[in-house]
C-alpha cells in the first residue's frame, strides 16, 4: 500500500470512527441546575456504589497543583456545565467553577487525594469566604479546624484519617493558598479561592455534596467505568474530562479506552491535559502546556487502534504547528488537526507487510524499506525522549 492509499484509508477510517463514536442522545438531567440544592436520593445512593480500586500509596504524593495558568481554558470552559470528570487536587475546582459544572466526580491513583478533597469538603462548607477558609489552617486554628473536620465528617469512615492528614499538612496548605488567593494574571484571577464567584459555586457544590472523589485507576475496569454509569442514570453528559499530565504515565489500553467511551459526552466536551515539552510553549517558566481536545475527536483518534499513548497526540500537534499548536502556552487539538502520527503507524505498518511480501511479486522491497520491522504505535519522533528530555509528574 502506497503512504497516498495508507493516508485517504486513515481518512476514511478516521471519518467512520467520528460516526461510531457520535455521541447518542442522552436522557434530560435529574440534576439540580441549582448547585446549593441536594441531589436526588437515588442519585445520592448511586453515588455511594461507586467502588475504590484500593492502589497501593505511590512513592510521591500531590495535594496541591502546579498548574498556574487554567484562566487559558477559561474561554474553552465558560458555560459548559454538566458534570465534571477530573483527576488530582483542587485545580479541579478551578476548572469546575469556570465550567459552571453541577456535578463534580474526582478519580485520582493516589489514596490520600479523597482525603484532601474531605478535608476541603468540610472546612470550606463552614468558610463564607476564601479569607475564612485560609484561616482554617493557621497554626492557631488547629484544634478548632480538628474539630469541625470531625464534626462535618461524623458519618465518614474516613474521618479519622481526614483529622490526622490536616494535623499533618496544615501548614502546607495554608502558604499554599495564600499564593493562590493572590494569583493574577492581567487582572483576572487564576483560581477558584481568588475569584468571589468561583468560590461560592465550589461551596455550594461541597456543601450539597455533588464533589465526590474515588481512589481509583483510569486504565482499570471498576471506578471510573462505575463513575460513567452512574453519570449516565442521572442523565448527565460529562463536559469535562481533565487528565492532568497522567496520561504520560501509561498507554492507551483498551480498558482505558473502555472507560472513556463509557462517559456519557456529546459535541460540546472536551478532554484537558497538560504537558512538557521543550517545543511547546509554558505560558511561566514553572508551568506546563495546556492542551484542549475536542472530545468527539479524541474518540475518534483512540478508535482508529493507532492512537496508543498521549504522546502521540503530542506528536500530531508538533506536527499540524499553528493554530493547533498555541504560542500562548495552550494547543487545541480538533478534528481538523491531521493525524500526523496515526498516519506514520500505518505507514509502518504498510512498509513491514511489503517488505514481507515474497521477492518475486515486489522485488523492489527492501528490509527497512517505510519503516520496514520497526512497528510500534508510539510516534517516531517521542515528544518526551527528544534530547534527553524527561517526563515528570507535577510536584508540589
Amino acid at each position: 500500500m502506497t503512504p497516498t492509499n495508507v493516508r485517504l484509508t486513515l481518512s476514511l477510517t478516521a471519518a467512520l470512527a467520528v460516526l461510531c463514536t457520535a455521541p447518542l442522545l442522552h436522557a434530560q438531567s435529574r440534576v439540580p441546575a441549582d448547585p446549593s440544592v441536594a441531589l436526588p436520593a437515588d442519585i445520592q445512593r448511586d453515588l455511594a456504589t461507586i467502588p475504590d480500586e484500593g492502589t497501593p500509596r505511590p512513592a510521591r504524593h500531590f495535594p496541591v497543583s502546579n498548574e498556574w495558568r487554567h484562566d487559558l481554558l477559561f474561554p474553552f470552559l465558560h458555560g459548559l456545565g454538566g458534570a465534571y470528570v477530573g483527576v488530582g487536587s483542587d485545580q479541579n475546582y478551578t476548572m469546575a467553577a469556570a465550567a459552571g459544572s453541577d456535578l463534580v466526580l474526582l478519580v485520582d491513583y493516589d489514596p490520600q487525594i479523597p482525603l484532601v478533597h474531605r478535608m476541603y469538603r468540610a472546612l470550606i462548607s463552614v468558610s463564607e469566604t476564601p479569607d475564612a477558609l485560609i484561616a482554617h489552617f493557621a497554626p492557631e486554628a488547629t484544634a478548632e479546624s480538628e474539630r469541625i473536620i470531625a464534626t462535618e465528617l461524623a458519618d465518614d469512615p474516613r474521618k479519622d484519617e481526614v483529622v490526622a492528614y490536616y494535623h499533618r499538612q496544615h501548614a502546607w496548605f495554608e502558604r499554599y493558598l495564600r499564593r493562590m488567593v493572590r494569583a493574577r494574571h492581567d487582572g483576572v484571577a487564576v483560581a477558584w479561592i481568588g475569584d468571589a464567584a468561583m468560590y461560592a459555586r465550589i461551596r455550594a457544590l461541597h456543601r450539597a455534596r455533588r464533589i465526590q472523589t474515588f481512589n481509583g485507576d483510569v486504565t482499570a475496569e471498576r471506578t471510573l467505568r462505575a463513575v460513567g454509569d452512574v453519570a449516565k442514570r442521572a442523565g448527565e453528559t460529562v463536559r469535562v474530562l481533565y487528565f492532568s499530565n497522567a496520561e504520560q504515565f501509561f498507554p492507551y489500553s483498551d480498558a482505558f479506552i473502555h472507560n472513556v467511551d463509557n462517559l456519557p459526552t456529546d459535541d460540546r466536551s472536551i478532554v484537558v491535559r497538560t504537558v512538557n515539552h521543550r517545543r511547546l510553549v509554558k505560558p511561566g517558566p514553572r508551568d506546563w502546556h495546556y492542551v484542549v481536545e475536542d472530545m468527539p475527536d479524541f474518540l475518534a483518534r483512540l478508535h482508529t487502534g493507532l492512537y496508543r499513548h498521549s504522546f502521540q497526540l503530542v506528536a500530531d500537534i508538533l506536527a499540524a504547528g499553528p493554530p493547533t499548536m498555541g504560542a500562548s502556552g495552550l494547543s487545541h487539538i480538533t478534528a481538523q488537526t491531521p493525524q500526523h502520527a496515526a498516519a506514520e503507524v500505518s505507514e509502518r505498518r504498510a512498509g513491514r507487510e511489503h517488505a514481507a511480501e515474497p521477492a518475486g511479486e515486489h522485488a523492489e522491497a527492501r528490509p527497512g524499506e517505510h519503516g520496514a520491522g520497526r512497528e510500534h504505535a508510539e510516534p517516531e519522533a517521542h515528544p518526551t525522549r527528544e534530547r534527553g528530555e524527561t517526563a515528570v509528574r507535577p510536584t508540589p
